[in-house]
């Protein structure tokens, strides 16, 4: 953590020491808290917790042992109890947690929490068990070492959140993800206060369930990729003892080609069916009237895509059966449909579904689709499950029990939204929000952290928000990259009041936020340095690392559809994903240290910062040199060799800038004009990478840093 990155207050009182400021590493912000001016309390091998709760709590005290124990690993006290019992809770003790009801993992109950800390002990107080989870994750950020000695802060934090759907959609169908990795993503949404994983287990590309009902479901439909019931329940109940509920999606009536894989007599057009990538995105649309095109937009509007037959009582006896097998593997309450990017071309093509539909009056494959949703909402509820869809549900004769779910961003080529969040909560419809969420398209977490789709979803019906990790390029390698840190930003968002939106002080409890989830086991800063070694073959990854430091994906879909597109589709479960644009982090540390240092510098032309920033730029001036044998070596390597040029020479400028300005030499325009020229074209994209730093050094050059960009295009 660079050393600029200074604590920005909080909410609430906050007068703080020099040592207080390294402990306030919150994220997402309480909604209350006074920090005291004086004063901290030291852990100490004595380090002692009683529990006043249901002695029959097994979520609350397993969660308790974990926060004990997490902090003796990470103090190395050796803390005299070894567990935490019920039957252990006599006498004083140091941490006092009091829980008046046993519950947790259900959407709408009271997730608020009271934590005190003084320099004599600490108090957590809950009305749920789910309050108490977060609690303790709050006593886990607090924790920080001073010397050679480990305190918290004293401290009064009166949290509760501002949304009660905090979500995260991880999608398993395109890219198969490890029980594992699963477990290691539960125990990050826990530590920012998530408390809803929408489980994505079925696409064309694969269905991830064992079904002893229809095994050809999984044995045909899923490449031997896919969760057995038994790991199914296992998960289930690994996030529920951390209040974190699952609700599995199981997408249709389109996004379904794994479905017909094993029982094609339930799609609309003849198989066979094979679980993949749809292959029309590799052939031009089907329908005459259409001349040939290769736009994006028009694949999606033409392209036939394996769909359920709407038609066919079959389908929803078949569907009744599955639904009843899920509700014992799911308790949540709630089930997803999908229900997106249907065009009806399938329906089209068939003259027998074209003649139900005349038969029915129906004028239109929207009206087709409605009947396709109205038949499985009521399966749904006769397994007292609500329905929840993508916002393509979303129609005057939806059920008004169905929750809808935006995620369309008006201004797409692709599809059209069908409302806001609140303009369906307004019409009497639970909502949530996606759409500005959407971490696969390689935004900086600003960008989702200031989602402007937030804006006035204050009605009731408003449930909160999920982030979305789809996978057609991520896979069990990258993905804890791709999703984190970035996913704490939006947990912040649907946690933390809407006046809690600095980003500079976001990005500094990030990059914390990042450290602390790499200490519990999270992959994604391990992935991405044994990622470095393989690309340089195990040899010294340094020179490699100071640029890939401040190269990011390039933003929106223009990779992903691209590897879509090409003849032989490069997003299959079995593409290696293995290139720099796959490894690098959508925000880049580095970058943000070194922007905070030109703002502060420009301000107060400080010869230390100077100096900083003078050694900064030496360092990337000289990085190139040492690269060269590694692109020679490396045809990954080789397509990011002009990012590494444009490191050198940007660099450079920034240098020519800081003696110009430590000269005391007035602008000269010419000078800055052929300068900022140059820095342009370092801007563009290169290997699906772009370099992060050029905007800070173009403000070296104009002496004016510019604010950050608001948006960026998708497609």
């Amino acid at each position: 953590m660079s050393n600029l990155f200074l604590l920005i207050p909080l909410v609430g009182c906050v007068s703080i020491s020099s040592a207080q400021q390294n402990s306030l590493n919150l994220m997402p912000v309480p909604s209350n808290i006074e920090v005291q001016q004086q004063g901290r309390f030291a852990l100490t091998p004595g380090f002692s917790v009683s529990v006043n709760a249901d002695k029959n709590d097994a979520v609350l005290y397993a969660a308790v042992n974990r926060m004990y124990q997490t902090l003796n690993r990470r103090t190395s006290l050796y803390f005299k109890t070894q567990y935490i019992t019920p039957s252990a809770n006599t006498g004083p003790a140091q941490l006092t947690i009091t829980v008046h009801s046993n519950a947790a993992g259900e959407i709408g109950i009271d997730e608020s929490y009271s934590l005190k800390v003084t320099e004599q002990n600490i108090s957590l107080n809950a009305p749920t068990t789910a309050g108490a989870l977060h609690g303790l994750q709050t006593i886990l950020q607090l924790a920080y070492k001073d010397g050679g000695a480990f305190y918290l802060p004293t401290v009064t934090i009166n949290d509760a959140p501002r949304f009660k759907w905090r979500g995260l959609m991880i999608d398993v169908a395109r890219h198969f993800v490890s029980l594992d990795e699963m477990k290691r993503n539960i125990d990050a949404m826990a530590a920012v206060k998530m408390n809803v994983l929408h489980w994505h287990l079925t696409d064309d590309e694969g269905f991830r369930v064992e079904s002893k009902q229809f095994p050809l479901l999984h044995k045909l439909g899923s490449n031997g990729d896919y969760y057995t019931q038994a790991q199914l329940k296992e998960l289930v109940k690994y996030a529920a003892d951390r209040g974190i509920m699952i609700v599995p999606e199981f997408d249709m009536p389109g996004h379904a080609q794994s479905w017909f894989a094993g029982y094609p007599e339930l799609a609309s057009l003849p198989g066979p069916y094979r679980p993949g990538p749809r292959t029309q995105w590799q052939n031009d649309n089907p329908d005459p009237s259409r001349p040939s095109t290769r736009s994006i937009g028009d694949l999606i509007k033409y392209m036939v895509s394996p769909t359920f037959d709407p038609t066919n009582e079959d389908v929803y006896k078949f569907l009744d059966k599955f639904v009843g097998e899920m509700t014992t593997i799911f308790p949540s309450g709630y089930v997803h449909i999908g229900a997106d990017e249907n065009n009806g071309m399938a329906w089209k093509l068939n003259p027998e579904i074209m003649a139900w539909m005349k038969k029915k009056e129906m004028q239109t494959t929207d009206e087709l689709q409605r009947h396709f949703v109205k038949r499985v909402h009521d399966i749904l509820k006769k397994r007292d499950r609500r329905m929840i869809g993508w916002e393509e549900i979303y129609n005057d004769k939806l059920p008004k029990d169905a929750i809808v779910q935006k995620w369309i961003t008006d201004g797409g080529d692709l599809t059209h939204p069908r409302g806001t969040a609140n303009e369906f909560a307004s019409n009497g419809y639970n909502s949530l929000l996606s759409e500005g969420f959407y971490l696969d398209i390689f935004m900086p977490a600003y960008i989702h952290y200031n989602n402007p789709a937030i804006n006035g979803t204050d009605h009731s019906n408003f449930l909160g928000g999920e982030a979305a990790q789809w996978t057609e390029i991520a896979n069990n390698e990258n993905l804890p990259g791709r999703i984190w840190p970035r996913a704490g930003a939006v947990a912040e968002r649907l946690w933390s009041p809407a006046s809690v939106n600095d980003v500079d002080d976001m990005y500094r409890r990030l990059f914390n936020l990042s450290n602390q989830l790499d200490e519990q086991g999270l992959q994604h800063l391990s992935n991405y340095e044994r990622a470095l070694r393989r690309l340089t073959n195990n040899a010294p990854t340094d020179n490699l690392r100071t640029l890939t430091d401040v190269l990011t994906p390039a933003k929106g879909y223009k990779k992903l559809f691209a590897k879509m597109t090409k003849p032989a589709n490069q997003t299959q479960q079995t593409a290696p994903l293995a290139d720099v644009s796959d490894i690098v982090f959508c925000d880049s540390e580095v970058k943000w240290a070194f922007r905070r240092n030109v703002a502060a510098y420009l301000e107060l032309k400080d010869p230390a910062l100077e100096n900083l920033l003078v050694k900064q730029l030496i360092k990337w001036r000289d990085n190139d040199a040492g690269l060269q044998p590694y692109f020679q070596r490396s045809a990954q390597l080789a397509l990011i060799k002009q990012h590494s040029a444009n490191l050198h020479d940007a660099a450079v400028i920034g240098l020519a800038a800081i003696e110009n300005i430590k000269a005391g030499n007035q602008p000269d325009a010419a000078w800055q004009k052929e300068q900022l020229k140059k820095l342009t074209e370092y801007k563009k994209s290169v290997g699906e990478t772009e370099l992060e730093i050029v905007s800070e050094i173009e403000a070296l050059v104009n002496r004016k840093l510019s604010p950050l960009p608001a948006s960026f295009p998708v497609f």
